[in-house]
């Protein structure tokens, strides 16, 4: 929904008259056309830092951790925190069906909740000792960090948490990003295994990439189960976002504010917004991306692996925000291999994905676009932490 045509301006703007003309002024404030980023469900974003009293020490760096990265926000994840630990666990309530029928897309966002978790902690002067666990569906136990005392340590990462949001409008095209950038990006895995990053950064690359990634949003618009298991996360209606507290919403499709104000007065149907995000996938992301990536893993069937994925993805997006850089992920060729499997049907866009990334004995499980914005990233609605830590109102699941 990256733009609008004189056509749609047109009618957009006459029927945003006609509606105030009428007295909808009030249905407008109903539907928060009026606010961006307000309310409970922002809070999150404003008071990441903050400690309050009596409260346990280690729940500000649940606080950072949630401000994570993760597919659809579906913010995936529960926490137990004790005195020195913090467990994590796969709220698989929360999975996306047919979009993430292998739960690749949870535990990538697993990951980027640790390294959110180990970011902060460092900065509050603790030592993390990270332990990543194996398994299935069977155990939704994840993670658990251990905290020591250690020296105080904010980096650039921790500083940019709050200010890390996906960036859906349209990057600079006549500004490439620097091979040295890339290179310094790459560096950011070198402690995290046996994960990689593929760059599509010469034309032929660009083209192809883009090519896969507009052919698989066409494909998820058109199977009629994957677009509905993707749009029942959509919140548009003001109250509905201070409910839920997630999900995509208007105001991060990356539009001006005046569609935003529109398409916030109106119900946006299933169609609609399809339409809207296969225009946006071609015009805007693709046509606009100066360079993609992909992330890939050994065995992406592997949770720690997949877990290690989404640390580094966190990790370069907060390095690419403190440079002043925007990024985007953009899975739809993964979430089409991943149905591909599912329903048992040539995989077509599983083999593309894989002659694309092209190394030997790795697999691609991440694709994003990387560039220089034209116009600031709004943020997503967040449940905050003590809505997500388990107590006496949430007993501690059971692997």
């Amino acid at each position: 929904m990256a733009m609008m045509s004189r056509r749609s301006f047109l009618k957009g703007a006459a029927a945003a008259a006609a509606l105030i003309s009428v007295g909808g002024v009030t249905h407008a404030v109903k539907q928060g056309a009026f606010s961006t980023g307000s309310g409970p469900a922002y809070e999150p974003w404003q008071t990441w830092k903050n400690v309050k009293e009596g409260e346990k020490p280690l729940l500000r760096v649940v606080r950072a951790s949630v401000l994570a990265a993760n597919a659809h926000n579906t913010q995936p994840w529960l926490y137990r925190v004790e005195d020195r630990t913090i467990d994590v666990f796969a709220d698989i309530s929360r999975n996306i069906g047919t979009i993430d029928p292998w739960f690749r897309e949870m535990y990538i966002s697993l990951g980027c909740a640790v390294e959110n978790a180990e970011l902060a902690a460092r900065a509050y002067g603790y030592r993390a000792d990270i332990t990543l666990y194996p398994g299935g569906l069977e155990r939704i136990h994840v993670a658990r960090i251990v905290l020591e005392e250690g020296p105080g340590e904010p980096s650039d990462l921790y500083r940019a948490i709050g200010d890390r949001h996906t960036n859906r409008a349209a990057y600079d095209s006549a500004k490439q990003v620097e091979a040295s950038v890339l290179r310094e990006m790459e560096k950011l895995a070198n402690s995290l295994g046996d994960v990689r990053i593929v760059w599509f950064a010469d034309e032929t690359g660009r083209k192809e990439m883009g090519n896969l990634i507009v052919g698989a949003t066409e494909a998820v618009a058109n199977d009629a189960i994957q677009s509905a298991d993707s749009h029942r996360w959509f919140r548009n209606d003001w109250s509905e976002i201070q409910r839920h507290k997630d999900g995509p919403t208007m105001d991060a499709t990356g539009n001006s504010s005046f569609t935003r104000f529109i398409g916030k007065l109106f119900p946006v149907s299933e169609q609609t917004s399809n339409e809207y995000w296969l225009k946006a996938t071609k015009n805007t992301y693709v046509a606009t991306a100066p360079v993609f990536g992909t992330i890939a893993v050994k065995d992406q069937t592997d949770r720690v692996q997949l877990m290690q994925a989404g640390r580094l993805w966190q990790r370069m997006h907060l390095w690419a925000v403190a440079k002043g850089l925007a990024a985007q992920p953009l899975n739809q060729p993964h979430e089409r291999r991943d149905r591909e499997l599912q329903l048992g049907i040539e995989p077509a866009f599983g083999r593309e994905l894989a002659r694309l990334v092209n190394m030997p004995g790795y697999e691609g499980v991440f694709t994003f676009r990387l560039g220089y914005p034209t116009s600031p990233a709004l943020p997503s609605p967040r449940r905050s932490a003590e809505e997500v830590v388990l107590g006496a109102s949430k007993p501690t699941p059971k692997d």
